[in-house]
């Protein structure tokens, strides 16, 4: 349907100031789509934003028998998949706590939870050298140095659906920087470094606030306005609060999983209305929310995580308990339920349970990043993990050498009875307060043998050489060595150095293939949410190459030819992770430019696009002035232009006055004549001018060669002439 017959129809026959193109479609089921009916409280003196049931002046009712065997179903489902990991999750606590610098700390297997290792009763020092942390994120650094190529390519070359792959790909630039995508993907490679896996959960919230257009009756725009109509969200989810089908092995076998989070008590009424004033509060938030505080003994926690505490323990926890577990129930199509399910629950309490939201069944709206895979479990091995027993040794290595330190002291060696006055060494000697005193005295008696002072040892030798070996062992286990950070020894073969960077490229490939493969899936979940429930067209990010020219078209996104059925397909370049400096790209385009794989390298264009390709911070300066002098140039080409008719003119008026016969009328086959004789003309100089020059510099190199040839023949005349030098 055309905009104006849009327009027509929102327009009703009536004249406005402005309208807008469409409404959104529906968004049932989706956080932020639910009424509320009334909002007032029993005390208007609560000012708070987090309120109990007891407190809404209208509340619904309890829920029936058929919604709390759905909440039970689902708790039961979330009770399976915890079991089955818990000793997974253990691991990812202690790998957690160590990079966070609480490193001294082990798995209690029997009580599930992390013990501490330290003693207040022995004298030990327990010193902390976090070398985790800086390594893990040297290797987040390195894999993260380029970004993932995923674009929208058209499945044939029709006209729509090269249409729709344009509109995919200006929606995933528009999300690229709306979640600030650099950056998010720093998070979720660390996440996936330190506790194995990481998750992106990518859904609609129906309250989210878009940038709409305003149209005329001609469909132009006419201004722009902030509306509450929906948009894609993303979150960063841990590791911890997903939760996976305790059958599946592999993704493709995952039939359903459960996103459980702790929400505040106003949140559930903001996103799920009436339904939310009914959840009760049963989770501790605060300082004890954290992941590995509720995992620490003698915590709040107790070594349960965040699930439902005793009531001695919520009593003893203050008033941080304002918050409850929110389960998010997810299940794929199946024969028994064809669109799936989506159920969300809390405390018993039922706030939806219909078909999945969305169109697009066949994966999880949670893209997962994995550090290693890991048999028998779509979690991944964990970095982290791998790192804690070398970091607990080392810090263990260093304490010892701190306790040497301290214990060793120098001491004097003298014989019995010797009579040997050490009152040098007391502060009751003899100006032993002397500032201008020097030396220390020591006396002894004449005849005994003079004391002998020995230092400490000091701190063992082997320790040192210990220590540099678990460094190193470290650098083997994350495939970051000084090589991949710049920091080779001085002599260093260049070939070598390539060697060994390309070793620890190795060592990251599965994370790298999967930073790719997700970076497209993510991209698929954006276009798909915006084509089902987005309002067409709307304001976003688009990248000035992606502009139209027209100033009031640009950032409007439309995606008419994608809701009309245009075919694409999200892809991923493989290797678009690997390392690529900002330079090694600056001299490789640089090189392509060279070679007019481009254009022309002169061409303001050619370089215009080279300048996006490079992305420099002053982009945006330098294309304005290759647009100027692109301007100047089309200009001057025009000035010639002109100059040239005019040249013709006077030089056709000339013959015309030198008795040329005039015509009444234009005579092509004379002016063809006469072009073709300035031509020969020209070429004929041209050919001269050359051939002189051509003959010039052959006549000079024959000259040159003659003279060479000249000296060579009387050099040996010169030479036998020479009169022999007396001897002697």
């Amino acid at each position: 349907m055309a905009m104006q017959d849009i327009l027509g129809q929102l327009l009703g026959g009536g004249q406005q100031a402005k309208v807008m193109a469409t409404k959104a479609p529906g968004n049932k089921g989706t956080p932020g789509s639910f009424d509320i009916d009334n909002l007032l409280l029993n005390d208007p003196k609560k000012l708070g934003i987090d309120h109990e049931k007891q407190d809404w002046k209208v509340s619904p009712d309890e829920d029936s028998d058929e919604a709390k065997d759905v909440t039970k179903f689902v708790k039961e489902q979330f009770d399976a998949a915890y079991r089955t990991r818990y000793e997974m999750e253990l691991e990812w606590m202690q790998a957690l706590a160590f990079f966070e610098g609480r490193q001294w700390y082990r798995i209690n297997s029997a009580a599930r939870n992390l013990a501490s290792l330290q003693d207040d009763k022995e004298p030990n020092r327990y010193i902390t050298i976090n070398k985790m942390r800086p390594l893990i994120d040297g290797v987040v650094g390195k894999l993260t140095q380029v970004g993932p190529d995923a674009r929208a390519v058209p499945l044939s070359y029709n006209e729509r659906d090269q249409a729709a792959s344009d509109e995919a790909n200006f929606i995933c630039g528009h999300f690229t920087r709306k979640f600030n995508r650099e950056t998010q993907l720093k998070e979720r490679v660390r996440w996936a470094c330190v506790t194995g896996t990481s998750f992106v959960k990518v859904y609609w919230n129906a309250k989210s606030e878009v940038v709409m257009p305003y149209f005329d009756l001609d469909g132009q725009i006419t201004g722009y306005d902030k509306v509450q109509i929906g948009d894609v969200e993303e979150e960063i989810i841990p590791c911890f609060n997903v939760y996976i089908d305790p059958h599946a092995q592999t993704d493709h076998h995952i039939r359903w999983m459960i996103h459980a989070s702790i929400k505040p008590l106003g949140w559930f009424v903001d996103n799920y209305g009436e339904a939310g004033k009914k959840v009760k509060a049963n989770a501790l938030t605060g300082q004890s929310a954290g992941n590995v505080d509720a995992y620490l003994e003698g915590s709040n926690g107790g070594g349960q995580a965040w699930t439902q505490p005793t009531s001695a323990r919520l009593n003893s926890a203050d008033h941080r308990r304002m918050a409850a577990v929110v389960y998010e129930y997810w299940e794929k199509p199946t024969s028994q339920y064809p669109k799936g399910r989506y159920i969300v629950t809390a405390d018993g309490q039922l706030l939806y349970a219909g078909v999945w939201p969305y169109e697009k069944r066949d994966e999880f709206p949670f893209i997962p990043l994995r550090w290693q895979p890991r048999s028998g479990t779509p979690y991944g091995h964990s970095l982290g993990f791998d790192l804690t027993h070398l970091q607990l040794t080392y810090n263990r290595v260093y304490s010892r050498a701190v306790e040497q330190m301290e214990k060793q002291k120098d001491y004097i060696v003298v014989e019995r009875r010797a009579r040997i006055g050490a009152d040098a060494f007391n502060s009751t000697g003899d100006d032993i307060n002397d500032k201008n005193r020097t030396y220390r005295k020591v006396y002894h008696d004449t005849g005994t043998r003079p004391p002998q002072i020995t230092r400490a040892p000091g701190i063992s030798a082997d320790l040192f050489p210990f220590l540099q070996l678990m460094e190193k062992d470290m650098a083997d286990i994350a495939g970051l060595h000084d090589v991949s950070q710049g920091m080779a020894q001085a002599g260093t073969p260049a070939e070598s150095v390539r060697l060994l960077q390309r070793a620890d490229n190795t060592q990251h490939s599965y994370i790298r293939a999967d930073i790719e493969i997700s970076a497209a899936k993510i991209k698929e979940w954006e276009i798909s949410l915006v084509q089902q429930f987005a309002a067409a067209p709307f304001i976003g990010s688009v990248d000035d190459q992606m502009n139209p020219r027209d100033a009031s078209q640009q950032g409007v996104i439309t995606f008419d030819a994608i809701r009309d059925g245009g075919q694409y397909r999200v892809v991923y370049v493989p290797g678009s992770t690997q390392d690529d400096s900002p330079d090694q790209k600056l001299q490789k385009i640089s090189m392509l430019r060279q070679m007019g794989l481009f254009g022309d390298p002169a061409d303001p264009e050619t370089n215009a696009l080279v300048i996006k390709m490079l992305q420099l911070p002053e982009t945006g300066q330098i294309l304005q002035h290759l647009q100027n002098q692109q301007a100047k140039q089309q200009e001057q080409q025009q000035q010639m232009m002109e100059q040239q008719q005019q040249q013709q003119q006077m030089q056709q008026q000339q013959i015309e006055n030198q008795g040329a016969p005039k015509q009444s009328t234009f005579d092509p086959e004379a002016e063809q004549m006469k072009s073709q004789m300035r031509i020969a003309e020209n070429e004929a100089k041209a050919q001269s001018s050359s051939r002189s020059k051509q003959e010039d510099y052959a006549s000079q190199k024959l000259s040159d060669i003659q003279a060479q040839a000249m000296n060579n023949l009387m050099a040996p005349t010169e030479q036998k002439n020479q009169s022999p030098k007396p001897q002697g």
